[in-house]
């Protein structure tokens, strides 16, 4: 994910995931481009206070020095601790799934700048896509996105589907790429990472099945080094290619309902 937000660039100014755990996604550009090309820093909100403290014990472990990163404490959808940082030029998040949020019993939501732009906010029971809707909103113009979403937010219905349409139709959704199953520690379900763009150069959308690119290690899977280079060639090649990559022109995805 880390890497797929920083194609083509060798620095960039912010680094967020906005349900960062234990910071190890946000660890990850330390990794890759070094920690001195995230040049404003590293950014990020955690709801647990065990998790939050244990993450800002990782940025300390990993060097990062104490100027350059800012983890917050609390619920992001409902009170946000980086309005003054954002915009972000990467953000990476695994959120978690489907959890249940205030939604339409807080009246202010409707209105957060946040989520107004799509007319409808994530349904009370599943937050997945009022993350998607955070990170859009605090992704620079420059930027991208990705995050780790329940497969549910590619079928269905109701606010959900509503949201989708407005992501389509104002052509945010960059790629889609189907994760296989059993990858995560706590669930077995196959997801799949949602890459959003707010200045894109072209008007279609990336799909790849990456569902069969894995190793087995112990009883889960894992994507080894191998499997990411294949995933990132086919992001970056952008082309159609046999049943692994297809681009679809965004005008065939105006109604889109089920992938």
């Amino acid at each position: 994910m880390a890497r797929i937000t920083v194609v083509g660039k060798k620095n960039i100014n912010k680094v967020y995931d906005p349900a960062c755990g234990s910071g190890s996604l946000l660890l990850q550009f330390a990794k890759i481009l070094g920690k001195e090309n995230v040049r404003l820093g590293f950014f990020g909100q955690e709801i647990n206070l065990t998790t939050y403290n244990l993450c800002r014990i990782n940025m300390w472990l990993h060097d990062i020095d104490y100027d350059k990163f800012d983890i917050a404490l609390g619920d992001t959808l409902t009170s946000p601790k980086h309005w003054d940082d954002e915009p972000f030029e990467a953000i990476v998040s695994n959120p978690p799934y489907s959890t249940k949020w205030e939604g339409n019993d807080n009246p202010v939501l409707i209105n957060d700048p946040r989520f107004a732009p799509a007319g409808v906010l994530a349904p009370k029971s599943k937050a997945d896509l009022a993350f998607v809707m955070h990170c859009l909103s605090w992704l620079a113009s420059n930027g991208t996105a990705a995050i780790v979403c329940f497969p549910g937010v590619l079928y269905r219905g109701g606010a959900e589907q509503k949201i989708r349409k407005y992501l389509v139709d104002n052509n945010y959704i960059d790629t889609i790429i189907q994760l296989p199953e059993n990858l995560f520690f706590g669930t077995g379900i196959a997801t799949c990472i949602m890459v959003l763009k707010r200045s894109k150069g072209d008007n279609d959308i990336l799909f790849i099945d990456a569902s069969k690119e894995f190793v087995k290690s112990g009883n889960k899977n894992k994507l080894s080094s191998e499997n990411i280079q294949t995933i990132l060639n086919a992001y970056i090649e952008r082309k159609d290619k046999g049943h692994f990559a297809s681009v679809v022109p965004v005008l065939m995805l105006r109604n889109w309902i089920i992938i």
